[in-house]
């Protein structure tokens, strides 16, 4: 690792915003509408409001290199408090998901950022539809068609401006598939994604008389970034963007990465764990799933080791779902055991659905206080390997190490991964345990409960679980399930 310089950085260029006019209905990812990004914003005193994000920025590939420099058009989704006193001087920025603008972040940390005066801003990453989309490129013929079936609709800008054509028909950005290669294709990630994420940064922090946060003071920004976007961001890392553009006064556009639910190098490329260009003035923190972790134990891809310089975190969560239902996107929708002839697997039909939002609200407060504090997130002990396998409880089932939240300290199922399932499913699943087996481990669902209490109470010393969350925790289990 290479704990560079920002001795010769230079200042992004400041791009220009402009608010979305109204087209009559809810912006795409809106938190004002009834689905998974839904909160109630006026509740908390929020705001939410939509500009279109224009500029001009370097179009990179995937190898680092800068071929030219083009103009883009985006947009961004701002939520912020109405009342500036409300702000806790923090935004935290997140790329939507490429499929169905799909704010993973916001939808894991909402509760959490609205309670504590953060500010948000989505912002999209895409593209118009290319004739072979490298994000359908499979093993076989079959297997792109079958993605492409699923998926085909709802990614690109094709899907936003089928979804609203007046605001979304301006959105453009540079492509070009023959000249951008990731691995042995296409790059399926936008070429400016690197600079439009700088450019919103410096906007951001630059306090803007007509900036989308004009009247707030920004003192730091965040990435949250998950599933297939974080990517772009240890591209931006392994590429030295940090300390190649900074304010300037020379401080970090970003002062802390927060990504989680992807494992590097999957969508093609390097396999990379640790940015060769680490940053040596913020944290970088990874979050991964069962499945992310499961990934790297079947390729036999080693984890680095915590540090507290540079500021480097993994954490390995059990009990933790690659998605969930509350997970989805705008229009978008996972098969379960049922519709692929597993439903009678009882290895299949219990979906993975444990709060997992309250471990990942932990994480980035533990994140945020390194920042502002000083005070060192947890280092967290990784899941125990034996070779190309992971080491499970054999009286619980479950994996051994690694973050693990009350339903997995205290459990009441085993969870499962798809790669050890082989149900097929996106989605994770879990087979839970028998009222024999219940009554066999805690005796009785109060003894159960007490159990569980014990356990959030392990967590938020632990500081994987925040005490305002814990006193809403509820036991996995029921009275009725023993």
């Amino acid at each position: 690792m290479l704990l560079s310089s920002p001795a010769l950085a230079e200042v992004p260029r400041m791009p220009s915003v402009s608010a979305v006019p109204p087209s009559g209905q809810l912006p795409l990812s809106s938190a004002k509408r009834q689905g998974t990004e839904y909160s109630d914003l006026a509740h908390y005193g929020y705001v939410e409001e939509e500009y279109y994000l224009q500029g001009t920025a370097p179009a990179i590939t995937a190898a680092g290199k800068s071929l030219l420099e083009a103009p883009y058009t985006t947009r961004i989704l701002v939520r912020k408090p109405a009342d500036p006193a409300r702000f806790n001087g923090t935004v935290v920025i997140e790329p939507f998901s490429w499929f169905g603008e799909r704010a993973a972040g916001w939808i894991l940390t909402r509760d959490y950022l609205l309670r504590r005066g953060y500010a948000y801003v989505g912002y999209t990453l895409n593209i118009n539809k290319p004739e072979v989309d490298p994000k359908f490129i499979a093993a076989t013929p079959e297997d792109t068609a079958a993605q492409i079936a699923q998926y085909g609709r709802i990614v690109n800008f094709d899907f936003m401006r089928r979804f609203d054509y007046a605001r979304y028909a301006p959105l453009a950005s540079y492509y070009d598939p023959q000249r951008f290669q990731r691995g042995d294709g296409p790059d399926p990630f936008v070429p400016q994604s690197q600079g439009i994420g700088a450019q919103l940064a410096l906007l951001l922090k630059s306090d803007e008389a007509h900036g989308p946060l004009a009247g707030l003071k920004v003192e730091r920004v965040y990435v949250d970034s998950w599933a297939v976007t974080a990517q772009v961001w240890m591209d931006y890392l392994d590429q030295g963007r940090h300390q190649q553009w900074r304010m300037p006064d020379g401080r970090p556009l970003i002062d802390a990465y927060m990504t989680g639910r992807m494992a590097y190098g999957e969508v093609g490329g390097e396999v990379l764990r640790v940015p060769r260009q680490m940053p040596g003035d913020v944290p970088f923190v990874t979050v991964y799933s069962q499945s992310e972790l499961m990934h790297d134990v079947l390729e036999g891809i080693a984890l680095p080791a915590d540090s507290d310089q540079p500021r480097l975190r993994y954490f390995e969560v059990t009990g933790m779902p690659h998605l969930r239902l509350a997970d989805l996107g705008t229009e978008h929708t996972e098969q379960v055991a049922a519709d692929i002839g597993k439903g009678d697997d009882p290895q299949c039909r219990t979906l993975s659905d444990e709060p997992v939002q309250l471990v990942v609200a932990a994480l980035l407060d533990g994140m945020d206080r390194w920042v502002r504090e000083g005070t060192p997130m947890p280092k967290a002990p990784r899941v125990l390997r034996n070779g190309k396998t992971v080491v499970r409880d054999p009286a619980t089932g479950n994996m051994q190490g690694g973050v693990r939240p009350p339903w997995v300290q205290v459990p009441s199922a085993t969870y499962l991964t798809d790669q050890e399932s082989g149900c097929g499913l996106i989605y994770d699943t879990k087979v839970p345990y028998s009222a024999q087996r219940l009554r066999q481990r805690y005796g009785s669902f109060s003894q159960y409960q007490q159990a569980f209490d014990n356990a959030k109470r392990a967590s938020v010393e632990q500081g994987y679980l925040l005490p305002e969350d814990a006193a809403g925790l509820r036991p996995t289990a029921a009275p009725e399930d023993f």
